[in-house]
């Protein structure tokens, strides 16, 4: 198996089924698909079982008393049989159909650790989320080699990983609030890995945060990004 894709769900009906149409038409199809659920009381489930067949797919469930970001990836990832892990949430919506096809292509470079990709607003975002995100239209629209870690690095709204640097380190369980994503980055980064930011691995992807809300998740990436 080439890879696994995880995604994080609890009460994801409204863009669950967009995302795993999306997976399902991907030209990659070397993949199978787990589902952390932490305790969803709407469709999410149900939409998920309808896809089981189609793309490999295999439903977990943890305790909402259970979930954190770090636990949720930890747990997810040690259910896989994939060569790389890919983590996705239940409302990351793959941007195309080479979406995987170009998470995966870096990796016959030994030195790379991980493969993000950059964040488009969904359609129901708020205009602060429109906004910042819009920014990622500005940057190079071009592949990076990322060798500090810094805000958004190896995030895993979008972000493929090797499996075997994984087994090796994981995901520190101590960051309840989030941040597991830089801290892994940061560790191999500082261990003398890559990290390639591919824009053609992006996503959809935002929460309809109100400006305070936002700015306060902004201080906090920032934080936990060590700037």
């Amino acid at each position: 198996m080439k890879a696994s894709i995880i995604i994080r769900t609890k009460n994801e009906q409204k863009w669950l089924g967009t995302v795993l149409e999306m997976l399902e038409k991907q030209t990659e199809k070397d993949f199978e698909t787990i589902i952390v659920d932490s305790g969803s009381n709407d469709k999410t489930l149900e939409i998920a079982e309808s896809y089981s067949k189609k793309l490999n797919l295999k439903i977990y469930r943890i305790g909402p008393d259970e979930f954190t970001y770090p636990f949720a990836c930890n747990f997810g990832a040690s259910k896989t049989s994939g060569e790389y892990l890919v983590f996705i949430s239940g409302h990351s919506v793959p941007i195309n159909n080479q979406w995987l096809k170009s998470g995966l292509r870096d990796f016959t470079d030994e030195k790379i650790a991980g493969v993000y990709g950059t964040v488009h607003a969904l359609p129901d975002a708020s205009i602060w989320e429109k906004i910042y995100y819009g920014f990622n239209r500005l940057l190079p629209n071009k592949k990076q080699l990322i060798r500090k870690a810094r805000i958004g690095v190896l995030g895993n709204t979008n972000a493929v990983i090797r499996k075997t640097l994984w087994e090796n380190f994981h995901f520190d369980e101590n960051l309840k609030s989030g941040g597991e994503d830089t801290n892994w980055a940061r560790h191999y980064l500082e261990s003398g890995y890559l990290i390639v930011r591919d824009p053609a691995f992006a996503v959809y992807h935002s929460h309809g945060l109100g400006l305070i809300k936002f700015l306060k998740q902004i201080k906090y990436w920032h934080s936990i990004s060590g700037r």
